[in-house]
């Protein structure tokens, strides 16, 4: 099987990556889920970053056994589609359920995945896994200790070596994706898989990865991200459709002060080192430039512009949401909003 590519498409919220996903879903040989999916299984606590980082770059018999346990768990929650019956499965589903977007083999092939790296086990008393006992649990584990016995205190202890551990991540995340794009794809894409405050351990652990970071002036963010119900009638035609009151308060955007403090917490977070594999543009480019920011993304991405074939009917410049802030009721709202982030305001296209 050979391996795919993988683009991922990050910003901080509201900050217009799902545009450059409309237009990379009008090239021909790219797959682009809808721009509301995001596959967590790299970002999570417990998750393949955690994973590589224990097994790979902070290795002890240790974190890598609970790194180990933590994965085998985070998968389940994930990935589990239960059946109406399972109540069980119900419990402990966090409802992203990827099994049905990937199918019955994801949950197998994440355990083939994890099992690959052990390289042997031993039963031993091994005390770090009642960190993840419940409080019954624990108690019945201190009476065991108490009574000396010893059969109810051994366990499985792994041995687990993450020296190939890119590789195997590169096949594992091909394998599942293979099972649910068409055969005429070859470039996947990721909605903020990686994230963008440090992308490399993802980068490096998927061969042949990109990624492109959309920015985005505050002000509309602030505006495309306040709460449906609270707010002027007169500005609710400035919010975009899905906002449904709910969905966009990881923003902050009921109290200004710290929609702000969020804002430049992340704005400061996002990876700043020189990286061939990460591209930065600004929306506002997308609308005020399209051609040529078009250009520069298919360019990073080394695809050719013939491929673009289903150019403008996805992602129309001329329809996107822009300078929402000028029509905004509450200028004092937008003063506040240019005096505290006026070092992120958008003056014209990035250099990367």
């Amino acid at each position: 099987m050979s391996d795919l590519n993988f683009i991922d498409i990050s910003g901080i919220g509201n900050s217009g990556k799902s545009a450059v996903n409309q237009i990379l879903s009008e090239v021909e040989g790219v797959w682009s889920p809808h721009h509301f999916f995001e596959f967590d299984l790299f970002r999570v606590r417990g998750g393949l970053l955690d994973l590589r980082h224990a097994f790979k770059e902070d290795w002890s018999q240790v974190r890598s056994h609970s790194a180990y346990k933590e994965f085998q768990t985070v998968v389940t929650q994930l990935c589990l589609n239960p059946k109406p019956w399972n109540i069980y499965g119900h419990l402990i589903s966090t409802s992203q359920k990827y099994e049905r977007h990937f199918g019955s083999n994801l949950i197998p092939a994440a355990e083939e995945f994890l099992d690959s790296f052990i390289t042997n086990s031993y039963e031993a008393e091994w005390p770090f896994d009642r960190l993840r006992y419940s409080s019954l649990k624990n108690f019945s584990y201190k009476v065991a200790h108490k009574l000396g016995l010893r059969r109810f205190l051994m366990q499985k202890v792994l041995m687990i070596d993450g020296q190939n551990f890119d590789e195997k991540a590169t096949h594992f995340i091909s394998s599942i994706y293979k099972d649910m794009i068409p055969n005429d794809k070859s470039i996947v894409i990721f909605n903020n898989g990686f994230e963008p405050f440090n992308p490399v351990p993802g980068l490096n652990m998927l061969q042949n990865s990109k990624q492109i970071v959309v920015l985005r002036d505050p002000r509309d963010i602030y505006i495309s991200g306040l709460n449906f119900h609270n707010i002027n009638d007169e500005d609710k035609g400035l919010l975009p459709q899905d906002n449904d009151g709910l969905n966009k308060s990881f923003l902050a955007t009921d109290d200004i002060n710290l929609f702000i403090d969020r804002f430049e917490l992340f704005s400061n977070h996002i990876y700043s080192r020189d990286d061939q594999r990460i591209f930065k543009l600004y929306f506002e480019d997308l609308v005020t430039n399209y051609d040529e920011t078009v250009l520069r993304i298919l360019n990073f991405l080394d695809l050719d512009p013939s491929l673009h074939k289903n150019r403008k009917k996805v992602f129309d410049p001329s329809k996107a949401s822009y300078k929402l802030w000028l029509d905004y009721s509450k200028k004092d709202e937008i003063s506040y909003i240019e005096k505290r982030l006026s070092k992120y305001l958008y003056r014209g296209q990035v250099e990367t």
